[in-house]
């Protein structure tokens, strides 16, 4: 039997694909390595899956910004929005334009992806590893490790990056695509904790706190983030401190040395702040002097890091003193010796040039046939439903360009 089209692998790309072509009347394979479709699309959003950000635009990518560009051309947030109504999953926006399911549930989500699929009669395949990807006489033969071949006029390959290995991830993909001509670029972690040396934050593990945080290459601010930090016995996470991961990376690839100054007290003066707070409570001692503003451990990290004496009273600071403790409160700055990897990374930079491909249909500029969707390519978003809406867009760009060669 020969299909219209094949999709490798049963991820948010894969299965929106699978959807799409379906609902066009198409006859669909979609082939899934593991025993079961969508594991990280489940993940997404702590759980809750964010669908996509009203505020997408090419700036909150990263790679291929041409690419990203064209696919919220085709397919906005709102065109994504009134698809996923058309699932059965009307969507609601939170104030800063992020977008979810109404239910509050990723489940629901994949519910609906997988239910059009059954629907529509998608023939889904999973526990099938695809071993070679190749190209015979007119379409595709996705060969598997071992059992029957399947064939289909177009293939589209969407089989995700290298980030969560627990879920899945095993890039697969690129070497699919290698084997059909395609440039892969180095491929590192983004969306993910940042590293520090231990001794900097040992004892700070769990402790939140919200502020400010500006990532610092060969000294100079490359970006700047603000929200919860969130720190571990290895340095620093929360949302804010893992959006810098892709610009540390890729600084610490290149050689170049990288920090990040925290600020506990954006927007405040904490030099006349702390001088006040001296005068009004000066029997304080500086082990709990610093408490009400940070959590208290994080107080303490911070008197030493000023190199202050945790049994000196408030009324006995010197000038010098407070400025170094207000130099510290905004503006705290740690060395980024790494971060962490792809096992505990949101997202992979990276991948499969756009140069091989034409953007407007996600077509292979070296296969004709072959299309390709989602993190395997080389464009990242930062956090907040960007990279969903580019998997879902890249995605529909493909299976319309698929439906009018079929």
């Amino acid at each position: 039997m020969q299909y219209d089209a094949l999709i490798v692998g049963g991820g948010a790309s894969g299965l929106m694909a699978a959807c799409a072509l379906a609902r066009r009347g198409r006859h669909v394979v979609l082939l899934e390595r593991q025993n079961r479709v969508g594991r990280k699309l489940l993940s997404t959003g702590n759980g809750r899956c964010n669908l996509t950000n009203l505020n997408a635009s090419a700036g909150d990518y990263h790679g291929s910004r041409q690419a990203a560009r064209a696919a919220l051309k085709a397919w906005p947030p709102n065109r994504v929005m009134d698809l996923f109504g058309e699932l059965g999953i009307p969507c609601r926006a939170d104030e800063a334009g992020r977008v979810y399911p109404m239910s509050n549930h990723a489940a629901s989500v994949l519910d609906a992806l997988r239910l059009c699929c059954d629907e529509h009669g998608v023939d889904t395949r999973t526990d099938f590893a695809v071993a070679a990807l190749k190209k015979v006489g007119g379409g595709f033969e996705a060969v598997p490790a071992d059992g029957q071949a399947v064939r289909a006029r177009l293939a589209l390959v969407c089989t995700g990056g290298l980030a969560a290995p627990k879920l899945g991830a095993c890039g697969d993909g690129y070497r699919l695509l290698e084997g059909l001509g395609h440039a892969i670029s180095p491929r590192f972690p983004a969306i993910a904790a940042l590293k520090t040396p231990p001794e900097a934050v040992r004892g700070l593990k769990g402790i939140r706190a919200e502020g400010g945080i500006a990532l610092l290459v060969n000294g100079e601010i490359v970006r700047e983030e603000a929200g919860e930090l969130l720190f571990s016995e290895t340095g620093v996470s929360g949302i804010a401190a893992m959006q810098l991961a892709r610009q540390a990376n890729e600084a610490l690839r290149a050689g170049k040395h990288c920090t990040v100054r925290m600020d506990f007290m954006p927007g405040i003066d904490a030099r006349a702040a702390l001088k006040a707070r001296a005068d009004k409570l000066p029997l304080r001692r500086m082990e709990d002097f610093l408490s009400g503003i940070v959590p208290k451990r994080l107080g303490q990290t911070l008197a030493k890091a000023a190199g202050l004496d945790m049994a000196l009273p408030a009324g006995e600071l010197k000038p010098a003193q407070i400025d170094a403790l207000a130099a510290v409160l905004n503006g705290w700055t740690l060395p980024v010796t790494a971060t962490l990897g792809f096992d505990q990374a949101q997202v992979t930079a990276g991948g499969a040039a756009l140069q091989g491909f034409d953007i407007r249909t996600m077509q292979s500029l070296r296969c004709p046939g072959l299309f390709a969707a989602g993190e395997l390519l080389d464009v990242d978003g930062d956090c907040g439903g960007f990279n969903l809406q580019w998997a879902w867009s890249s995605a529909l760009i493909a299976t319309e360009a698929m439906d009018a060669l079929l």
